[in-house]
């Protein structure tokens, strides 16, 4: 392969690497944007968090919770949102780590020799299968849980384009922060009573 092929093939990763950042940026900001609109407009504490990586489900989940409690129900959205996002992010950073340690440690072992025991290497690599699981199985819970506050967040601004505004985020690809921003100034799902905007106990305090 030439130089200019293996350039060429670098230039379009760093092309696809720049518009995957840009979108990524594009995405964070039109979310952050709608939660800390529709999070402090409804005095929901500490609206704030929905600009912090991790913390901006706890924002999610507190609108959530506020939606729940205007129609009698009493959730804990944030805890399930932030606890689920912490152990992911956890799990990922530990699945990475014990796979170099047990890439490095299966070289050196096998680096001068001839013959490799195909059932101890899958047997010291057993850990990191079984952490892959349990991140995966988490990940997908905390995937149903954010769909299931997305819906909220859309029924309680916009109720009318709820199903439509789920379908289009988890059917169009990019379409999730478009639909999160345009609800951004509605509150049409709120029961329409002086109590709609109490505030909600501050973070961390006792539900």
């Amino acid at each position: 392969m030439s130089m200019a092929n293996i350039a060429a093939i670098f230039g379009v990763i760093g092309v696809i690497t720049l518009i995957a950042m840009a979108w990524a940026v594009v995405d964070y900001v039109l979310s952050s944007i709608a939660f800390f609109t529709v999070a402090r407009r409804r005095r929901i504490s500490n609206a704030w968090m929905a600009w912090v990586p991790i913390l901006r489900f706890w924002a999610l989940g507190g609108i959530c919770d506020h939606y729940d409690s205007t129609r009698g129900f009493k959730r804990s959205w944030r805890k399930i949102l932030l606890t689920l996002t912490i152990v992911v992010v956890g799990c990922g950073v530990i699945f990475e780590i014990v796979t170099i340690a047990q890439t490095v440690s299966l070289t050196l072992t096998y680096e001068y020799s001839n013959y490799v025991d195909v059932f101890t290497v899958i047997g010291s690599l057993a850990g990191v299968y079984a952490m892959l699981i349990v991140m995966i199985i988490v990940a997908s819970a905390l995937s149903v849980c954010q769909m299931i506050c997305q819906f909220k967040f859309f029924e309680s601004c916009r109720p009318d384009d709820a199903v439509k505004f789920l379908l289009l985020s988890l059917l169009v690809p990019f379409a999730s922060p478009f639909c999160l921003f345009s609800c951004r100034n509605y509150d049409l799902g709120l029961p329409q009573q002086p109590d709609v905007n109490e505030q909600l106990p501050p973070a961390g305090s006792a539900q």
